[in-house]
């Protein structure tokens, strides 16, 4: 019986294997340490197909379980190094917005050019996240050789850091810290650059602020420094630049890049906060792409307070006024499939709100709106959300799940019919014994 007991074992393990890289959610942590599930999105069967000079094809699954997300988006990370010492060269946010019915699979083929001016081995990276920015799940596509004879400006990122400009003592700030800044003060970056070429160069900076971050829209910026800088013949220097900033209190990522003529640096990605009032809608997500008159709704979203509320903040969180919450559903005819919901929302319990409502009206192509406001009326933050009813309304099973239950099924039937002819086998000694 030693194979059956092996078949067993290796069945289980076969099931673990399996069943385990289904196990990716979004979450996020309550204020009282619980975890919830925030989306079952991820990304999957990530895989290089093809790759001519710096132009690589990519394809891969998007998957989503229950509940029915919408404003999701995708990219592609050059990175370079592994564990503390990674960081990324490149990344390339592509414009289409997806909407996800539940239990959906949604398949892509893009193309990413990498900077024609870099050359190395590096990995490249899908990455899932909705336009606040909250991750939903990431992939290894595969390594990428590249070679490059073109001679840009290269930043070196691992030697980048931020600091304030004026600020007592200089403390240095990693780029992605997320150092908050008075709308009074700036925010300089220090990095090293090199000039490969045998020739004297002149690089102009360029930026682009993006609002959360570089999966959300692009935004106006103010201010930094565009004044060109002189590299001599294949000359390493260090180069300061005193950043853009915006107007409205929120958190945001920068683009830097170095141009001269047709010729682009790598790009250096910054996050910061502009201290204020603020407030964020993480996520949001109905239960169901199609309601008809009568049935409930369940709205759930997560958001968060200002900004600059987080641990290790340079002065400590903003005083929050009270903030209002609006949300509303209407169909494709614009009818409203809800009554509007309107409720004062508790800033101690920040975080993941489940809402219901009763469907007045039969709700095809539902378009839901969630508003956050102070006691102003000034809005803080809003989300548009469109998702596309599906013909077949009927719940299905998405492609990948279907697949990984049929293995489950196999796998367990040919375990029961080892097991079977063991058992078989054993009778007949037993019988033969007995005779």
């Amino acid at each position: 019986m030693k194979l059956l007991k092996v078949s067993i074992l290796s069945f289980f393990v076969f099931c673990s294997l399996l069943l385990g890289s289904t196990l990716h959610a979004a979450t996020y942590t309550m204020n009282n340490g619980k975890a919830v599930v925030l989306a079952d999105v991820n990304v999957y069967e990530a895989k290089i197909i093809s790759q001519k000079g710096n132009e690589i094809n990519i394809s891969f699954d998007i998957d989503n379980g229950q509940g029915v997300q919408s404003g999701i988006k995708y990219g592609v990370s050059l990175v370079k190094g592994t564990g503390e010492s990674q960081f990324s060269l490149d990344e390339m946010i592509y414009p289409e917005i997806l909407s996800l019915s539940s239990n959906s699979t949604i398949k892509k083929n893009i193309k990413y050019t990498a900077p024609a001016s870099i050359s190395g081995e590096y990995t490249l990276l899908v990455t899932i996240k909705n336009e606040s920015g909250m991750p939903m799940g990431m992939a290894t596509a595969g390594k990428v050789t590249l070679t490059s004879n073109l001679k840009a400006i290269e930043i070196l990122p691992e030697t980048c850091f931020l600091s304030v400009v004026g600020e007592k003592n200089s403390p240095k700030y990693a780029l992605i810290q997320g150092v908050d800044i008075e709308k009074t003060e700036n925010l300089k970056l220090t990095c090293t650059a090199k000039n490969p070429s045998s020739v004297v160069v002149s690089a102009t900076p360029s930026y682009e602020t993006y609002l959360r971050n570089v999966y959300g829209e692009m935004v106006t910026q103010n201010g930094g420094d565009i004044d060109p800088i002189s590299f001599k013949a294949l000359e390493k220097k260090s180069i300061s630049l005193v950043l853009p900033k915006t107007t409205k209190p929120q958190s945001y990522d920068i683009k830097i890049e170095l141009k001269s003529g047709a010729f682009i640096s790598n790009t250096i990605k910054v996050h910061y906060v502009l201290r204020g009032i603020s407030a964020t809608i993480q996520n949001f997500s109905l239960d169901k792409d199609y309601y008809s008159k009568n049935d409930i709704s369940n709205i759930s979203f997560i958001w968060s307070p200002s900004a600059d509320s987080f641990m290790d903040s340079r002065f400590g969180a903003s005083k929050q006024p009270i903030i209002t919450l609006v949300a509303s559903i209407t169909n494709d005819q614009k009818k409203e499939c809800i009554a509007p919901i309107n409720q004062i929302m508790d800033i101690a319990k920040a975080g993941k709100v489940d809402l219901s409502a009763n469907i007045i009206a039969d709700c095809n192509n539902p378009q839901a709106t969630v508003t956050l406001s102070d006691d102003k009326g000034n809005i803080l933050d809003q989300k548009l959300l469109s998702f596309e009813s599906k013909k077949d309304n009927t719940v299905k099973t998405s492609t990948n799940s279907s697949s990984k239950i049929i293995l489950v099924i196999f796998g367990f039937l040919v375990v029961a019919g080892i097991a079977f002819y063991f058992i078989n086998l054993k009778r007949k000694e037993n019988e033969t014994i007995n005779q």
